[in-house]
């Protein structure tokens, strides 16, 4: 993972960050923000496979469906790491 600032992240958030990620996320996206704030953190992609596990039952109202969140979470997580 690239280490910025805080002002570079902010830019790099502004400038591609949030719409790169949304566009990662497929249903998901309306909480982009959430998944922001994880990989801010330096969760482990295993918290973001619970994450998006907790949006699709909670939030989107979905079946469960584990290998979809493991792969969208697999996919934001080496996206994060190299973004």
């Amino acid at each position: 993972m690239t280490t910025r600032s805080a002002t570079g992240w902010r830019d790099f958030w502004r400038d591609r960050g949030e719409r790169d990620l949304a566009s990662l996320l497929d249903e998901y996206e309306l909480h982009t923000t959430r998944v922001a704030t994880l990989l801010g953190s330096r969760a482990p992609r295993e918290a973001l496979v619970s994450e998006l596990a907790r949006i699709r039952r909670h939030e989107l109202r979905l079946e469960a469906d584990p290998s979809r969140d493991a792969e969208v979470a697999a996919r934001v997580h080496d996206w994060f790491e190299v973004a």
